[in-house]
């Protein structure tokens, strides 16, 4: 949130000096006598920032003085009809220190653009019946940004303010040939004619089943193209990745299962996620038993035999993948490792993989087959299966 947007010039007298504020005095004190509380900065403190050297303006300038973050994006334009020939200006933003201020960035390199042109114009900052209006039109750029996220403000009839703030996400994880991406949201309804062509291809194959490679080859996509289309979704939350459903997978609790015993909500939708069908009536406290009794060393098959009773009206696949989106478990991942994998008597690209950097799914994504093979391959040398 913006806590003071305020314009600032430089003064052929008197130096830098701020024209206005909003709120009033949230930058430089109000003349008394005045109720406003303090200022949030000490302006002369940081005035030579605001309103620096010429050789440090039209660029980005962002200070941080009192726990508070100032962005903005100081102007200089020379002309002879200007006091010293040149004319300096900043229109400035203050937010929290610790705030997301990336979004913001574009607010003051759009204020400064706009109103230089003004300026290139009509000489309408340095016209003191023009500037006056800039107190109106800031106050309404804060008030529309911190309610509504997006202002367009008339400043006359050529010129409009127009700012949109996007929001911000951290970017994706790496997307891998052997992960298996999980919509969380119905894709087809948010697709259009105008998608990218490789995401139309790709949207109708990500059903929880299928890796990255395995939809890349049904949908007859280039496999670097399907991987920035996933990455793409991935970084608006579309998607979620997880790991090659497998029975011979190994799979534990985490240290969050503890968030499932309380959060009622989480429950109903286990519930209704991994039954078998909506018919089926299955109580939670089963559920729950079951995601504990899953450790290291028993392999899914394994478990589902010894469990086999209790997993009646249950989906399995379902169950799993519900648990490792959520957190609460997790795959045990298997990693040949060999000491010396050149000399061994195996497939050269097989032999690449046998350092302990590769996971078993990585190793059958890639040379696309599957584990039993891989372990047909290793059969008879010098290799140990490092479980993590």
């Amino acid at each position: 949130m913006i806590k003071s947007i305020f314009f600032a010039i430089f003064h052929h007298e008197r130096g830098p000096q701020v024209l206005h504020q909003v709120p009033d005095g949230s930058i430089t004190p109000s003349p008394p006598p005045s109720t406003d509380p303090p200022p949030l900065i000490d302006f002369d403190h940081i005035s030579s920032h605001i309103i620096p050297k010429q050789e440090l303006c039209d660029r980005l300038v962002t200070i941080c003085t009192n726990k508070y973050r100032l962005l903005g994006y100081p102007v200089c334009l020379e002309d002879r009809r200007y006091e010293r020939n040149e004319f300096i200006f900043n229109f400035a933003v203050v937010l929290d220190e610790d705030a997301e201020f990336s979004t913001y960035k574009s607010v003051v390199r759009k204020l400064a653009k706009l109103f230089k042109a003004l300026e290139e114009q009509s000489g309408f900052l340095s016209n003191e019946v023009t500037r006056a209006s800039v107190y109106a039109l800031i106050e309404q750029v804060l008030e529309d940004l911190n309610n509504y996220s997006e202002c367009m403000i008339p400043i006359n009839e050529s010129n409009t303010i127009n700012i949109k703030l996007f929001p911000t996400y951290a970017p994706p994880p790496p997307v891998k040939a052997w992960h298996v991406p999980v919509s969380t949201v119905q894709l087809e309804l948010l697709m259009d004619a105008t998608w990218d062509l490789t995401m139309q291809k790709i949207v109708p194959h990500i059903d929880g089943i299928n890796s990255v490679r395995r939809i890349s080859e049904l949908a007859d996509a280039d496999y670097a193209l399907t991987k920035k289309a996933i990455s793409h979704l991935l970084y608006y939350g579309c998607l979620t990745l997880v790991d090659i459903f497998a029975f011979s997978g190994i799979y534990a609790v985490t240290a969050d299962i503890s968030s499932l015993l309380a959060d009622t909500q989480m429950q109903e939708e286990c519930i209704n996620y991994v039954r078998s069908s909506e018919s089926t009536k299955i109580a939670f406290s089963d559920v729950f038993a079951l995601y504990c009794s899953l450790s290291q060393g028993v392999t899914l098959k394994k478990w589902c035999i010894d469990h086999f009773p209790r997993l009646k009206g249950i989906d399995v696949r379902r169950f799993i993948g519900f648990g490792i989106v959520k957190g609460v478990i997790y795959r045990v991942h298997k990693y040949p490792v060999a000491t010396n994998a050149a000399s061994m008597p195996v497939p050269a690209k097989l032999a690449t993989f046998l350092k302990g950097g590769s996971s078993f799914d990585e190793i059958c994504t890639e040379m696309q087959v599957g584990e039993k093979k891989v372990l047909e391959l290793l059969e008879g040398c010098d290799v140990q299966i490092v479980h993590r």
